[in-house]
């Protein structure tokens, strides 16, 4: 049975980057990225746990309850903002929801869009209730949930390859359409960190996988840095994760201020530990693959070895590098976190 719970042990982790303290803790805190993966512990289809709130909050907590993270991040998808200003999503019975029509397939409706307003547009407010419930719910860990960054948000609108063609040919427009989707961001986040519950933008789209450096440094980090100033000055912590490779950037994601950094598979775990070392709390970052295809030995190497190169007592929080499929074996999680006991002891 655990001595510490997964709130207590997270507290730890923020304690031990920002003041160094020795704090009394039985082990690394450590959680999978879970969402469409928990509708399967329910049985449920992803489209029935996208658009039903009393099936994502039962999904949820039945993640919790069979594998006890010291997390349970509140994973959905990432389109709740462009829905809300006009985009057509179609939902799959067994996989994420897709935009079929973009809201700024003219890119010149961008003047007449409005701010969503986060208690009454679209499936906002909904996801606002789902925190509120699961929290409830669930008291000895900490629930965590998930907002689009302004990039996210723009490439929801847009479209990836509209918007990178217009940062090449139209930068004046992008930075326009940032400063739009920055206020979103904010927006949102403004009436969800009352709930207390913890706040993280997703940035999928923002790693170099997809775009590159200069374009990171030129048209998301102004915007990130404005994000997590504005909650600063609240006294509120952020946290954003970026899927795919950062190596080019990691310094970068630091210098925004943000309180803490959710890495993936292809990033270089030695580098990140050094960078954010003091600055803030590395996240991260088992591949996501061997959720799905790895063997018990392969989890029990992947999750040994991020343990091994984050700081001796250091306030690393170990993760899955993204979301763990929505097909995965659900035994595997349990590798996982029984890896994570086992080797995550102080």
């Amino acid at each position: 049975m655990d001595t510490y719970t997964g709130r207590q042990r997270v507290s730890a982790a923020f304690k031990k980057t920002f003041t160094d303290q020795e704090i009394s803790i039985d082990r690394i805190p450590a959680y999978p990225i879970m969402g469409q993966f928990n509708a399967q512990l329910v049985g449920a289809s992803i489209k029935e746990f996208l658009l039903d709130p009393e099936i994502f909050v039962k999904a949820q907590v039945a993640g919790y309850e069979r594998y006890k993270p010291d997390i349970i991040v509140m994973q959905g998808d990432l389109l709740m903002e462009p829905e809300a200003m006009g985009n057509e999503l179609r939902f799959p019975e067994d996989s994420m929801c897709i935009s079929t029509k973009y809201a700024l397939e003219d890119k010149g409706k961008l003047s007449s869009l409005k701010l969503p307003d986060p208690k009454k547009d679209g499936r906002m407010p909904v996801y606002l209730e789902i925190i509120a419930e699961t929290k409830k719910i669930i008291t000895d860990s900490i629930v965590s949930g998930v907002l689009a960054g302004p990039w996210t948000i723009a490439i929801g609108l847009r479209g990836a390859n509209d918007l990178i063609r217009d940062a090449i040919k139209d930068p004046d427009y992008v930075h326009e359409l940032m400063r739009f989707c920055t206020q979103i961001s904010i927006r949102f986040g403004e009436v969800f960190y009352p709930l207390k519950a913890g706040l993280s933008y997703s940035e999928a789209p923002a790693s170099c996988s997809l775009i590159s450096p200069k374009m990171y440094r030129a048209f998301i980090f102004p915007y990130h840095k404005q994000i997590v100033d504005h909650f600063k000055e609240k006294k509120v912590g952020t946290g954003l994760h970026i899927c795919g490779y950062t190596d080019p950037i990691l310094e970068d994601i630091v210098n925004t201020g943000v309180t803490n950094i959710s890495i993936d598979a292809p990033t270089n775990f030695a580098k990140a530990v050094e960078v954010t070392k003091g600055k803030a709390v590395l996240i991260g970052n088992v591949n996501t693959n061997l959720f799905f295809l790895g063997s018990k030995d392969d989890m029990e190497k992947a999750v040994k070895n991020c343990i091994d190169i984050a700081a001796t007592n250091s306030g690393f929080i170990l993760a899955s590098g993204c979301e763990v499929p929505g097909i995965a074996p659900p035994e595997k999680i349990q590798w996982f976190m029984d890896a994570a006991r086992e080797f995550g002891k102080y």
